[in-house]
């Protein structure tokens, strides 16, 4: 146990040293010759600390012989200006995929996934060929963001839990709470399918024998998970991919629904037409311009809290009990507006 800690340590540490070398890089490079003054207060780190960096730059990411020190300007700066980090990657196309790793895994940050792909981005790193000419792709890798809400903080007992019973197909049981008015805790027994991630929620997916039915179950509020003996054999199509028929939001109805709206404005038609709701929409332009969307999907409740989110733009025509749902929450919604 003490040996993997240690090494987990040391790729911590190894990422943390390459986020500061790509930065190092775009310090240098920029012509403003920063020094080891510069980069301690970049960094909050100490000045060995830089110098180890630095040593690590020149040997391990081929500046070598090209980052120099310039004595009239007290500061670090490349030979050859065309040289950038990450010069270890063979390719425009690595060096914008290694920063988007490097984004990707610290959106994982507080959640048992981060130690994980700290070490597969380890041995990534370490297994790419040096090749100190390739500078293409690192500005434009700089002007691509994620944007999602912050990863929700997941115990590692938990998740290791569940990751054992996933893997063995193992029933769990577990405390769950909620809030129904108060805040309440209840037993579960389950048979767990899946793990999903959405919005920055993580979620187990799995059939409750008891209840005879499937549920979702936000990691955060699970606890005391026993992995069980018994083990289960889960159905072909216990994958929730196969299972949902939208991409509304995470949800599974028992019943599916074919649904039309009239969308009253071509800004939205635009947006929603980008993405791919579902296997089977269509859009069907009327005489007066308006766009006709029809579609089918298990997921009603997030289709109605979908085209509530569109406000004035969108009318619910088909199913009937979508559009009296709607007509009420219309109607509540301007009581509270005093209207």
């Amino acid at each position: 146990m003490k040996q993997k800690k240690s090494n987990l340590n040391k790729e911590h540490e190894s990422f943390a040293t390459f986020k500061r070398i790509v930065r190092y890089d775009e310090m240098i490079a920029s012509g403003t010759y920063p020094n080891v003054e510069d980069f301690k207060r970049e960094f909050k780190v100490s000045e060995a600390t830089v110098h180890r960096d630095l040593d690590a730059l020149r040997m391990d990411f081929g500046a070598e012989f090209v980052l120099e020190y310039d004595r009239f300007h007290k500061g670090y700066y490349y030979t050859r200006p065309t040289f950038r980090v990450p010069g270890h990657l063979s390719t425009g196309k690595q060096i914008i995929a290694a920063r988007l790793m490097q984004n990707l895994i610290e959106s994982l940050h507080g959640t048992p996934l981060y130690n994980q792909a700290i070490e597969v981005f380890a041995n990534f790193s370490d297994n790419i060929e040096p090749d100190p000419q390739i500078s293409l792709g690192k500005e434009f890798s700089k002007k691509i963001s994620f944007i999602g809400m912050e990863p929700v903080q997941i115990s590692n007992e938990v998740w290791d839990n569940i990751e054992t019973a996933l893997a063995k197909n193992q029933y769990i049981t577990f405390d769950y709470s909620f809030y129904d008015g108060n805040e309440q805790t209840k037993k579960y027994t389950i048979a767990p399918w899946q793990l999903l991630y959405y919005q920055g929620m993580w979620s187990l997916y799995g059939n409750v024998p008891k209840e005879k039915k499937e549920k979702f179950f936000n990691l955060p509020l699970i606890s005391n998970v026993e992995v069980r003996k018994e083990t289960f054999e889960p159905p072909e199509e216990s994958a929730y991919l196969k299972r949902a028929k939208g991409n509304f939001g995470r949800y599974i109805g028992s019943e599916t629904f074919n649904f039309k709206i009239r969308i009253n404005r071509d800004v939205t038609v635009n947006y929603i037409k980008t993405y791919k709701w579902t296997d089977d929409q269509k859009f069907e332009t009327q005489p007066d311009g308006i766009v006709i969307m029809t579609f089918s999907s298990n997921q009603y409740y997030p289709v109605l809290n979908w085209i509530m989110s569109q406000g004035q733009w969108i009318t619910p025509l088909e199913p009937p009990q979508l559009v009296e749902e709607w007509k009420e929450n219309v109607l509540c919604m301007m009581k509270n507006a005093n209207l």
